[in-house]
């Protein structure tokens, strides 16, 4: 049910956000600046939500979410949108703007559509659920939403009887650590969701998801440090989300080469001639005030051309930097609300 590329870009433009990353200056992502500032501790190398993240047949998708930064407007402007606007050409054309976009709105979707099936589809509303949500992060196997949750708010919610036909009816079948797994009543439906104290994960069966179960089991354990994760296997995602992983969106593919199969539950897409061939890319954009954003961006490519990034990475904002070491990429840009077109 998650939406496709197109129907992200074209509803981006539709809502008004002219791609949502790029628009992250005074009212779309710039909600709640002081969350960022709540004293968490931000020394280490790599983004805490790193710990969920494990090399599926050395490949890796994702796309991570600081909810309480980007949430509240990002759901007001989605609602006060214009349905008549597109996307401008500069925001789609640059690869630091259009594929977080793009990745921001998978994962609201994934939320609201393909959970909704087991009556969680409205988790990140505060009206609808007494359980809140800080994190959001959609990999090419699982699903995880971090923050305060209600273990029994929840299995009421999944275990009620399913009122509509699109609705599934969930019972409690395992345990993974303090984790409670509830799959389908119904057999044909193959798909797993765990439950705890500070997580909710969800999977389903797809091409590239034989187990759904078993996804939530590998997740669960890597972020208990009992599965190897992705940084421990591999030292080029290390430094992919060292240098631009932590953002308040944050989207990220690692492969050699990229798999376009799409077969997964993220799709991360960074089509760009400059970026063919990239063995892995992270990019990221960070709400800095009510009207300043920035966005960084890692990439590992063979022989890069690099006045072709030159003229590509960043282009639609200002300030911009940008560093080649042999195969590895590094780039910054700012973007200000008077830089926006609506």
């Amino acid at each position: 049910m998650t939406p496709s590329r197109r129907d992200l870009l074209e509803f981006a433009g539709a809502m008004g956000v002219a791609t949502v990353s790029a628009v992250g200056t005074a009212g779309v992502l710039a909600s709640d600046v002081t969350a960022q500032e709540d004293g968490t501790d931000d020394t280490d190398d790599v983004p805490e939500y790193s710990r969920w993240l494990t090399l599926e047949d050395d490949a890796l998708e994702f796309v991570s979410v600081d909810w309480t930064s980007v949430g509240d407007d990002l759901r007001a402007e989605l609602e006060a949108g214009q349905p008549d606007e597109e996307v401008p050409p500069e925001f789609e054309a640059d690869p630091m703007v259009a594929p977080v976009s793009e990745a921001l709105l998978s994962a609201y979707f994934y939320v609201g559509l393909d959970l909704a099936r087991y009556r969680i589809g409205r988790i990140l509303e505060e009206e609808a659920f007494d359980s809140t949500v800080e994190e959001l992060l959609l990999t090419d196997r699982a699903f995880v939403a971090t923050g305060d949750i209600d273990p029994d708010e929840v299995d009421a919610r999944v275990t009620a009887e399913a009122e509509a036909d699109f609705l599934r009816q969930l019972e409690r079948t395992d345990e993974i650590g303090e984790y409670v797994v509830y799959t389908p009543v119904d057999p044909g439906d193959d798909a797993a969701i765990a439950v705890g104290a500070d997580a909710i994960l969800a999977s389903e069966a797809r091409p590239a998801i034989d187990d759904p179960a078993d996804a939530l089991e590998t997740a669960i354990g890597a972020a208990a440090g009992e599965i190897d994760r992705a940084t421990d296997d591999s030292e080029t995602v290390a430094w992919l989300l060292e240098n631009a992983g932590d953002g308040d969106v944050a989207v990220g593919r690692y492969g050699d080469p990229l798999d376009d199969s799409g077969d997964g539950l993220a799709d991360v897409e960074f089509e760009y001639d400059e970026l063919e061939g990239a063995a892995g890319i992270v990019s990221s954009f960070t709400v800095e005030d009510e009207e300043t954003a920035t966005g960084d961006f890692a990439a590992v490519i063979d022989d890069p051309d690099e006045a072709a990034l030159e003229a590509t990475l960043g282009a639609s904002g200002e300030n911009r930097s940008l560093e080649v070491d042999g195969d590895r990429v590094t780039a910054t840009a700012t973007w200000r609300e008077e830089l926006v077109i609506n």
